[in-house]
């Protein structure tokens, strides 16, 4: 596709109450594209983020169009800027406008599906093979004539997999991993002032994905070896329930719970070391993020993640194994400090270089190209 004077539409079904590292990526996406290619871009999205503050400011530098909350019931609307803005290339982002745009964005417009969420499989017989039957006509027969990226190899293999039982392939389907603000968090730690505990920090979440109840076993385990630590975890979709329920309210002080913010380089100067216990994970801003600050990670050895472990500064643990994690946090407390921060360096180096937003937004422009 050539690129040059192309209008873009960048659709997503995002509502969060930060821009974050996602929103950071458009907006740089958009600068390389204007500034290179004289494209126009304009965006896409629910009408439940029109209130956010963030919002509010964007409006003002962007072109922004809004549909229904329900995106099954965007077709009018998503019509309607189809008619005003005749777009050349359309982008999606998530998978929530992925088959209504099929239908209202056709006759030689472009449409690219980008793949941020972790798609897993239900135990449930009957909700099996419901689920099923939806991969097989979103990602299998939906998919023909459409380009995917997705934010993690396993996902473009798991897209692969569907379109094979579908027979056939879509028009190109690649792994472009994420890219993180560097100014959040590059250059942003400082000296912690440190009492005689060592601080591990986890991010909340939704607990089938984050298993934060795997992190707490394992804790539960170091205490008996050791009281000179702590944990921090944000608060998340359950967190505080899970944690809740495992201490039966009764937390120890060992455990303490955090409110999320966007001040990351704050939360990260606070802290030694990041855990990432998830059982899925597509890319882990969360890793990116606290590895080019400068803390060592200690994860789990699922696919989505695995482009960290060959930094130095990165400990594996098998997922789900509440004693393997304990070694590793056991380990990380003891472990010698100006070796450790040589390691640090080198990771910090190779992240800030393959990770950036300026990356990945020419990884995206060169797959447009391709198209």
């Amino acid at each position: 596709m050539n690129i040059q004077n192309a209008r873009l539409l960048l659709i997503a079904q995002y509502a969060a109450p930060y821009e974050g590292n996602f929103i950071a990526s458009l907006k740089t996406l958009e600068v390389i594209l204007k500034e290179k290619f004289d494209c126009e871009v304009a965006y896409v999205f629910p009408k439940a983020v029109y209130s956010l503050p963030w919002m509010q400011q964007f409006m003002l530098e962007h072109r922004t169009f809004f549909t229904c909350n329900d995106v099954r019931h965007s077709y009018t609307e998503l019509e309607k800027i189809r008619e005003e803005y005749m777009p050349t290339l359309v982008h999606t982002h998530f998978d929530g406008y992925d088959l209504v745009v099929n239908k209202v964005f056709f006759n030689g417009v472009k449409r690219v599906w980008h793949m941020h969420n972790y798609l897993s499989y239900v135990s449930h017989p009957l909700k099996a093979m419901y689920q099923m039957w939806c991969f097989l006509q979103h990602y299998g027969f939906q998919s023909r004539n459409v380009n995917i990226i997705s934010v993690s190899d396993e996902m473009r293999k798991f897209v692969e997999r569907w379109q094979l039982r579908a027979l056939h392939k879509s028009g190109r389907i690649q792994y472009i991993p994420n890219g993180i603000d560097l100014s959040r968090v590059l250059n942003k730690r400082k000296p912690r002032i440190s009492d005689d505990k060592f601080i591990f920090l986890a991010f909340g979440g939704r607990n089938s994905s984050k298993r934060i109840d795997v992190l707490l076993e394992a804790g539960k385990e170091l205490i008996k070896l050791r009281n000179d630590f702590q944990v921090f975890i944000t608060k998340g979709t359950d967190t505080e329930a899970v944690v809740n329920n495992y201490f039966q309210g009764n937390l120890p002080s060992w455990v303490i719970l955090k409110d999320q913010t966007e001040d990351i380089a704050s939360l990260f100067n606070s802290v030694d070391c990041f855990i990432s216990s998830s059982e899925h994970e597509t890319f882990s801003y969360a890793i990116c993020e606290a590895s080019v600050f400068g803390l060592p990670v200690i994860q789990s050895d699922i696919a989505g993640t695995m482009w960290n472990a060959k930094n130095p500064s990165t400990r594996l643990f098998k997922v789900n194994d509440p004693l393997a994690l304990c070694k590793q946090m056991n380990f990380i407390i003891d472990a010698d400090k100006e070796e450790l921060e040589k390691q640090i360096q080198v990771t910090i180096e190779n992240n800030r270089r393959d990770y950036s937003l300026e990356q990945w937004a020419h990884n995206v422009i060169s797959f447009y190209k391709q198209i």
